[in-house]
């Protein structure tokens, strides 16, 4: 990610805050391009696939309750759930009342069934998404050179295969090596204003109000 965000979720956690990384694939995550979890907390990985510490729908995260998790980390997974918005109903409810949440979706990116693909979403669309949340950051974090590198993969890998799926698994290796340098024009692209106009992803980083604000309905 080499249009970097100006704060990670991890920098306002105090001492022994549990983090919920809900999506996680396996119980190494909660690493992402923002930075590692601070050593002393305890992160929590969730997904719908066995080998995490909890196997849960995100619909629904019946293990933890109400206010009870200082951070909820969720990357690329909504747009693979059927509801969204009720995922994210969820991490508000378990979230403590001053609690953070990061959520990243994808928005120009190719189709990934994992283990269905349903939804992108564009940088607006996010906050929409996220609206029970006070903002602290939102915007795009893959620019466009990430994209179109991205893109190019496997346009170039399909387009040249000749309808053989060998062909096509070997033209990802090959094209991803030869196409690899496209995505560094992001450290110049990145910066410029029209930027937002093609990028592979969208993210929100925001704080659940306090008590005495109601969640939107």
């Amino acid at each position: 990610m080499l249009r970097k965000i100006e704060h990670s979720p991890y920098e306002f956690l105090q001492d022994n805050a549990l983090i919920y990384d809900v999506g996680s694939k396996d119980i190494t995550s909660g690493e992402y391009a923002f930075g590692k979890p601070p050593d002393n907390v305890q992160v929590i990985c969730v997904d719908i696939e066995p080998g995490v510490d909890i196997v849960a729908d995100a619909h629904d995260l019946f293990m933890a309750e109400d206010s009870s998790v200082d951070c909820v980390v969720t990357v690329n997974t909504l747009g693979h759930v059927r509801y969204p918005q009720k995922m994210m109903k969820e991490i508000y409810r378990i979230l403590r009342p001053g609690g953070f949440v990061y959520a990243s979706v994808p928005f120009i990116f190719p189709f990934n069934k994992d283990p269905q693909d349903l939804y992108r979403f564009t940088s607006d669309e996010i906050k929409v998404l996220c609206e029970d949340f006070e903002c602290i950051e939102s915007g795009f974090n893959r620019g466009s050179a990430s994209c179109m590198c991205h893109l190019l993969v496997y346009f170039c890998a399909m387009t040249l295969s000749f309808i053989n799926k060998v062909i096509y698994d070997i033209n990802i290796d090959l094209f991803k090596w030869l196409f690899f340098w496209i995505k560094y024009l992001d450290i110049i692209l990145g910066k410029y204003q029209m930027a937002y106009v093609i990028h592979a992803g969208s993210y929100f980083l925001g704080q659940r109000p306090e008590e005495s604000d109601k969640p939107n309905k």
